[in-house]
Parts: C-alpha cells; sequence; structure tokens
C-alpha cells in the first residue's frame, strides 16, 4: 500500500536488501519484499544460497533488481563443518540434535544425511568484494547460524534499518545460539525487537492436536522482525524514515509506517501520513483511535 502511494508522488526508494537462506520455501507465497522490486527500479536484492545449482535456477527466474549468490556467510573467511540433513533446507553449520525427531512429530527433515565441509565468508567481506554499500533490509534463515552472519557483519550492519530474522528458542542444533543471544547481540548494535511473525512448534509423538502434528505444543522456532529503536526516528534521515516506513508497511506495523510519515511530514512540510491515513481508513482494517492523537 505505501509503496504504491510513494510511487505515485513521485518517489524511487533506493531500498538495498540482503537474503540469506533464499531459497523459497515449496508452495509458500514469495516474501513480502520482493514488492519492492517491482514497484522501486532502484531497489535491489542480494541473495545468498549455499547451492550452486540453486542459485543458477534463482538467477535464471530472478526478477529486475535480484541477484542470487551461491556463497555461505558466516562470522569470517573459514573452512566450517557442514552438516547435511535429510531436507537441504535444514542443513547447517552446526549439528543437528537427533533428539528432537526422535522426540517430536514432523521434524524428520532435520536428521543428519552427511557430513561435509564449506568456505564460509563474512557480509562484510563479501560487501566489500562486491562494492555493496548502503544495506537497509536484512532477512536470513540459515538454521542456526544466525548470529555468525551478524557478527560477520558488523560494518554492513550500520545502516540497516529493519531484520527479519528466524530464531530457535531450542537448540535442534547442538550448541546453536539461541533467540535470547540473537536478541541481546542485536540490542547491543541498536535494534529492538519488534515482534514476533508467528510461532512454530511441534507435538510430542504419538499424539496430535486438532489433528496436527505441526501444533506448535511446544514453542520451537519464529520469524523476529527486529527494528532499529523507535525513538530515535525523529533523527532520520527523510530517506531512512520513508524506507522504514515502507518496510513496516509489507509487514503490517502500518502504525509504525504512519508513526514515521508524521516523522517525514515534520521535516519536509509534506502530507504524505494524511494519504496513507486515507488509504488506512478505506481499508477497514486499521481505523483511528479516537481518544488518541490524529
Amino acid at each position: 500500500m505505501l509503496s504504491t502511494i510513494l510511487k505515485d508522488n513521485g518517489f524511487d526508494l533506493a531500498i538495498n536488501m540482503i537474503d540469506v537462506g533464499a531459497v523459497p520455501i515449496e508452495d509458500a507465497s514469495p516474501e513480502p519484499y520482493y514488492q519492492l522490486l517491482k514497484t522501486f527500479s532502484s531497489a535491489r536484492l542480494h541473495g545468498f544460497e549455499i547451492d550452486a545449482d540453486v542459485c543458477r535456477r534463482l538467477n535464471e527466474n530472478a526478477v529486475p533488481g535480484a541477484r542470487f549468490y551461491p556463497c555461505a556467510l558466516g562470522r569470517a573467511d573459514e573452512t566450517r563443518p557442514l552438516y547435511k540433513t535429510n531436507a537441504p533446507m535444514c542443513t547447517s553449520l552446526y549439528e543437528p540434535d537427533e533428539r528432537y525427531p526422535r522426540l517430536f512429530s514432523g521434524l524428520e527433515a532435520t536428521r543428519l544425511d552427511s557430513v561435509g565441509e564449506v568456505s564460509t565468508m563474512s557480509l562484510d567481506g563479501f560487501a566489500l568484494q562486491q562494492a555493496i554499500t548502503g544495506l537497509n533490509f536484512l532477512k536470513i534463515d540459515v538454521q542456526g547460524a544466525e548470529l555468525d552472519v551478524f557478527q560477520g557483519g558488523l560494518q554492513a550492519l550500520r545502516d540497516v534499518l529493519f531484520i527479519v530474522c528466524e530464531v530457535e528458542f531450542v537448540a535442534m542444533y547442538k550448541q546453536q545460539p539461541l533467540f535470547g543471544d540473537v536478541d541481546a547481540w542485536l540490542r547491543g548494535q541498536g535494534f529492538m525487537l519488534h515482534k514476533f511473525l508467528g510461532m512454530a512448534g511441534r507435538v510430542v509423538k504419538p499424539l496430535a492436536v486438532h489433528g496436527r502434528t505441526d501444533y506448535p505444543s511446544q514453542f520451537l522456532w519464529t520469524d523476529a522482525v527486529f527494528v532499529r529503536d523507535i525513538f530515535n526516528y525523529p533523527r532520520m534521515s527523510g530517506e531512512q524514515q520513508l524506507k522504514l516506513a515502507v518496510l513496516f508497511d509489507l509487514y503490517d506495523s502500518k502504525d509504525m509506517a504512519l508513526h514515521l510519515l508524521r516523522c517525514y511530514d515534520a521535516g519536509n512540510d509534506d502530507d504524505l501520513a494524511e494519504l496513507y491515513l486515507a488509504s488506512l481508513r478505506q481499508g477497514g482494517v486499521w481505523s483511528v483511535d479516537n481518544g488518541g492523537r490524529e
């Protein structure tokens, strides 16, 4: 919604995005941020997937502005064990804990198939090599190695405004960092938790809940959204405010998007917030609390 409003008012935001673990889940809807490549000609997406054949197919079908690299990101340039699982999407730099598929239904994909080696590269090293600067958005799903990638991207993270990161609440991979570790580290870099995008889990064998073995009786993992501290938004540049507003809008945090547009309007003598608010009222889902500031 917001990206269309901005485009119609002459904005072409150069939103620079990173997708680490870019292989799409079968039968799943495209990630929301792909819409930005269609709306803004200056938007760019740099995707990473360890399988070279998968990367080739992704590049063959890529929309303009997207490019994919057969590269494993990690905390440094080094050689690491690669734990290949029954399902390639569950392959990790950390060893799967076989106790989980033995106890819970629906986790056979995480069972260990074989162990190999992989050369990893830091995000900062890759960005320097490819002359990529000004990253604004980071989506990461690398089966427990998310904190490794963050730690190898200190320079790249300086411009990042919005992060979507898979996090685990239990160590399904041995010695992996958990949600609390990721949250604490990102808070140290000026980010704060915004919300969880649902919750995933499983049921202990042999039961099912409402006929489902993937019901989250035990919470195991989710996607978490981290953003820059909300109280710093009035001090951001106008470009940062608009980019962050668009990202909030994509992930259905339209209240935050409106707040950022008001910050932008206050510094640029514009009325984007009113245009956006009018579209929200027409949608019928979001409404204005008459007791609050309108």
